[in-house]
């Protein structure tokens, strides 16, 4: 009989455990997002004409010498997106939102991400379109 009333606390707790696990990868889904598209956004600025002493200044958190590595980071990466999929930066590109408007996208489910191999994340393509023609 103890054995019966266990099970709806063992249910209660896979539950639990499995909630637990979908926020945390969705936190980590957003996380990288986020963390991509910062830095495509440094490289853009750059880009624009700021240097990396006005781009520290703005971004608060950011010492000069991150800004650098922050925009080498963007540059030199090299993440394999098969065909009909977009990287967190050409998506936001693609999108034609800010990246707030993005990135809250992305939280709030609006714009799914697609997981590929290792910490990769992708959009689709057809998304960001529906995405850009709903703004």
């Amino acid at each position: 009989m103890a054995q019966m009333e266990a099970h709806p606390e063992v249910d209660a707790a896979k539950q639990r455990l499995i909630e637990a696990e979908e926020e945390y990868q969705r936190a980590r889904a957003d996380d990288y997002v986020v963390r991509l598209i910062r830095d495509s956004v440094i490289v853009d600025a750059h880009r624009a004409g700021l240097s990396s002493r006005a781009i520290s200044e703005l971004v608060g958190d950011i010492g000069q010498p991150n800004v650098v590595r922050a925009r080498r980071r963007a540059v030199s990466r090299r993440e394999v997106v098969p065909e009909g999929l977009l990287s967190p930066a050409d998506a936001l590109r693609e999108s034609g939102l800010g990246p707030r408007a993005f990135i809250l996208a992305v939280r709030t489910g609006s714009l799914a991400t697609v997981e590929l191999p290792g910490p990769i994340r992708a959009f689709r393509a057809e998304d960001v379109a529906r995405l850009r023609s709903a703004k």
